[in-house]
């Protein structure tokens, strides 16, 4: 392989990741136009690519978006790592702030989900959905819930990334 791929494979691994996951939610979007329910086109159908395993498009949009995020900031390293130690401190705590209220969402989701399963007695938990606040735009639980785990996943990634490369406030900084 020659350099020019050493060079951009980050970028070319993000772009791949990112094309991927827009076809798969063009895809859903193609397949189920007018969902009754937000988010339902992209859970209602299963892929098994190998057997005993399925994965909703809504799980390889998250793993492609992911990947797609984690491998662009990967190629902008050094040109992240070039701002100022204040902006990096200033997107280290939006990283923080985000990832904290993303994991109080994650949270309500899964305890939602738990109570609704109980209380309905559905086995099912691709049919849960949250009517609140309003029941006209009813929102997939799954859905919602692998939303959320994929904005606390990318924040998380943030805060790990602007650590390793400096981003973060440090005790000698304060002095």
């Amino acid at each position: 392989m020659g350099s020019g791929f050493l060079k951009y494979r980050w970028l070319i691994i993000s772009s791949v990741s990112g094309m991927l996951a827009l076809a798969l939610v063009a895809d859903g979007l193609w397949r189920h136009p007018s969902p009754s329910v937000y988010g339902e086109q992209f859970i209602l159908d299963e892929w098994s690519p190998v057997p005993f395993i399925q994965f909703k498009p809504m799980t390889l949009i998250f793993i492609f978006v992911f990947l797609f995020y984690a491998f662009l900031i990967q190629h902008l390293e050094a040109r992240i790592a070039l701002l100022s130690r204040d902006v990096r401190t200033f997107l280290f705590v939006i990283s923080f702030l985000i990832a904290f209220g993303s994991l109080y969402e994650l949270f309500f989701n899964f305890t939602l989900w738990s109570a609704l399963m109980s209380v309905t007695g559905v086995a099912n938990p691709d049919i849960l959905v949250n009517r609140f606040p309003n029941p006209k735009t009813a929102v997939s639980i799954v859905y919602a819930s692998k939303l959320v785990l994929l904005i606390f996943s990318v924040s998380a990634y943030s805060l790990y990334f602007l650590h390793r490369i400096g981003g973060g406030a440090s005790a000698s900084d304060a002095q």
